[in-house]
């Protein structure tokens, strides 16, 4: 080996929310131990680790809290990967695109000798406000999205928080690169593009492969399900709820939100009118479209690496019918609604069955045990009790 060459190489997936990223991390977790015997290391003992360690990197808070398992998780992951024998090491967490100067340089500069290299991930900017929207209303938020794309396009960053920062601090490619770019070189900065939802199943995986050096038909990622949106149906159903679920669940939201609702009921409701695939507002659609136009010419006269096509940016124009939330008729959103109890019910049912079954399950065995006893009772010397067992036919 020529020991003047870096010993391995870094790739950092820093962005963007909503593109790609929990297929990724699912993909990654999945076939850690298979990667690693092929020398690409996945550094992390548990699937949300990467989300501490970034907390810990940047210093932040999470709904106003913060765990103390967080403090020195990124210097525990980057031990893991300098430490690692092999050539590639893959971590992947899209809050890292937040983060400022200094601790970029902290990041790049964590991982000893090795060639750090950054990954952006990223699609059609109208489809990432939609994907962005819908995941803000997965996390207990009632922003109805007229407002939320108003907002981001007339105030852009300044937008009312949290989501002038979350969105174009984290989604706007330039900003996110040109930061990294202060340590890390132009050149080990790639931008990978994703076709519109709906495209070849298996494409970003084996986009991400490509970049990295990865011989992605070796492993499986049946298990890691790419990014679909909600219907607009099943999205302003959730926005509705969620004023009442957030302060019921807690804690438990999102776990069962994403169990019973996102996984199935608001599906079910939706069926019962038809799921349409969301659109921006028309006064938006072109400014959507000028922007993404100016954000491809920007990447490519940085000369960042692409992989993929930027072309995919600009003519992933959304499939008619297309209709904004704030369009759909009350009579759909009644008929979804009485979908959506229907199905809760149906799993409430199912819930009652099983419990009702463990119970006689627990009760059995409590008999079972009652009889172990009383047979070794007929074990001892008292020939009576044998032979009133032996009627009895216990043990036979």
């Amino acid at each position: 080996m020529d020991r003047a060459q870096p010993a391995k190489a870094v790739y950092l997936h820093v962005g963007a929310p909503t593109a790609g990223g929990a297929f990724l991390q699912k993909a990654l977790w999945d076939n850690r131990r298979r990667l690693a015997a092929d020398g690409v290391s996945y550094p992390v003992t548990g699937p949300l680790e990467h989300f501490g360690a970034v907390m810990d990197l940047r210093d932040l808070t999470w709904g106003g809290h913060r765990d103390p398992a967080w403090d020195g998780a990124w210097e525990q992951i980057a031990k893991r990967a300098r430490d690692f024998e092999g050539d590639t090491v893959v971590l992947s967490q899209e809050l890292l695109g937040g983060a400022d100067e200094r601790q970029v340089e902290r990041a790049a500069g964590s991982f000893g000798d090795a060639e750090v290299h950054v990954v952006f991930m990223t699609r059609d900017l109208g489809w990432q406000l939609i994907f962005d929207w819908q995941e803000q209303v997965r996390h207990t938020h009632t922003i109805t999205f007229e407002k939320f794309v108003d907002d981001l396009v007339v105030h852009g960053i300044d937008a009312p928080a949290p989501y002038g920062e979350m969105f174009w601090g984290l989604h706007d490619p330039l900003r996110v690169l040109r930061t990294w770019e202060t340590a890390v070189p132009r050149d080990r900065i790639h931008l990978l593009t994703l076709p519109p939802p709906g495209g070849p199943p298996g494409l970003l995986w084996h986009r991400f492969c490509a970049l990295t050096g990865i011989d992605g038909d070796r492993y499986d990622v049946s298990g890691a399900p790419e990014d679909e949106p909600l219907s607009v149906l099943e999205a302003e159903l959730l926005r509705r709820l969620n004023g009442s679920l957030a302060a019921v669940l807690g804690g438990e939201y999102e776990r069962i939100v994403g169990r019973y609702l996102t996984g199935g009921g608001l599906g079910e409701g939706a069926e019962l009118v038809g799921k349409t695939t969301m659109g921006l507002p028309p006064e938006h659609a072109a400014w959507a479209a000028r922007r993404t136009g100016e954000i491809a010419a920007a990447i490519r006269a940085a000369g960042y690496r692409v992989h993929g096509d930027l072309a995919e940016l600009t003519t992933s124009r959304h499939p008619a019918p297309a209709l904004m939330p704030g369009d759909l008729p009350e009579e759909d959103v009644a008929t979804a609604s009485t979908g959506v109890v229907v199905h809760l019910l149906a799993r409430l049912a199912e819930a009652r069955e099983r419990v009702g079954l463990a119970q006689l399950h627990a009760d059995l065995v409590g008999v079972q045990d009652g009889l172990d006893r009383l047979l070794e009772a007929a074990s001892a010397p008292a020939p009576g009790l044998r032979r009133a067992v032996r009627r009895a036919g216990i043990g036979r």
